[in-house]
């Protein structure tokens, strides 16, 4: 079992409504895997100076999970999703 859970800033959440089927699922996939290894499983913001800012691909890297990783309560934060279909 992971230790990490994953959590949805209420503006992804806004952002994931209305996705068409193909890139939900994709991004549900790729969800799914992040908390067995949230650092292998993304790459780092570096556009933002903190480590814990990250990001995932889905959907062959037309979508992007903007992810935060908090160690101290083993959460990944989505606090963002780009989809560019």
């Amino acid at each position: 079992m992971s230790g990490y859970e994953v959590a949805f800033h209420a503006k992804a959440a806004a952002e994931v409504q209305g996705l068409p089927e193909r890139p939900y699922k994709a991004l549900y996939d790729v969800l799914v895997n992040l908390p067995r290894d949230p650092w292998g499983h993304t790459y780092p913001d570096r556009l933002v100076d903190d480590p814990a800012y990250r990001f995932a691909l889905f959907d062959d890297g037309d979508g992007v999970a903007h992810v935060r990783i908090d160690e101290a309560s083993c959460r990944v934060v989505v606090h963002g999703v780009t989809w560019i279909g």
